[in-house]
């Protein structure tokens, strides 16, 4: 081989390995950046879930396997072989032929606090092609939004709740040990477009309030009204907490 071709193959094949690891940076970049809301599990881990993409025939839970919780089975129950549950393994059909593994990990005695997850299914969209799997941590929660299509999944706050079309949805955390947490989603995208509300309520003269009561309820399409009572006792039960949805876009109205 001449000198100049093998110094081009070296190229070649130098290009070829910094192409694979900067994909493999940038996997692992979407693990633990905060800003990324949707990722394609991959090497076995997805957010500290273990959760991997196969081939095969779904679902049927082998006989005598461990069922859920009585919640999860109710959902399970409706969706045939859609999904199942086989002991810590939740099972749920993906398109062409392939189907989603997802395993917990929650024992307390063999698990790091970061990897602890429960996962439950909580329910299926059709409409929109989702698995919304509630996921519980060691010391709090969160939710997937796990398409169908492809297994692309989305995290959000917590199991969202619906606006009256289907097209949006809230998703919150309010309590004392992890602060305030509001995602709103836009399901008119794929994958779904999550924004994160950065601010807190503040309309003069309503009252004072430092977090969110835990329970939003849409009064239409573009209003989301929260309902419940505050995590803190001294917040005003009379203090304004309205959000709008301004060309999707939220905003605090007073």
């Amino acid at each position: 081989m001449k000198v100049w071709d093998r110094s081009r193959s070296i190229a070649i094949v130098a290009a070829a390995v910094a192409a694979m690891v900067g994909a493999f940076a940038a996997a692992a970049s979407a693990q633990t950046d905060p800003r990324v809301r949707t990722a394609t599990p991959s090497k076995g881990l997805l957010w500290g879930s273990k959760m991997t993409v196969e081939s095969g025939p779904c679902c049927a839970a082998q006989k005598g396997a461990k069922a859920g919780d009585p919640a999860e089975a109710a959902v399970l129950a409706k969706l045939g072989d859609r999904a199942a549950r086989d002991g810590p393994i939740l099972w749920l059909r993906l398109q062409n032929g392939r189907l989603l593994k997802i395993t917990d990990c929650d024992d307390e005695n063999a698990c790091e606090a970061d990897r602890f997850r429960r996962h439950r299914l909580a329910a299926w969209w059709p409409s929109l092609g989702l698995y919304v799997v509630d996921v519980g941590l060691y010391e709090e929660g969160l939710a997937y939004l796990i398409a169908e299509k492809d297994g692309q999944t989305t995290r959000v706050a917590s199991l969202p709740v619906l606006s009256p079309s289907g097209k949006r949805a809230v998703a919150l955390q309010s309590n004392l040990m992890n602060g305030v947490d509001l995602d709103v989603i836009d399901f008119t995208t794929h994958p779904p477009k999550v924004t994160k509300v950065q601010d807190l309520p503040a309309c003069p003269g309503s009252g004072k309030a430092s977090f969110l009561r835990p329970r939003p309820v849409w009064v239409d399409e573009t209003h989301v009204r929260f309902e419940g009572k505050s995590p803190l006792e001294e917040d005003d039960p009379k203090a304004r907490q309205l959000l709008r949805l301004v060309d999707g876009q939220p905003q605090w109205q007073c």
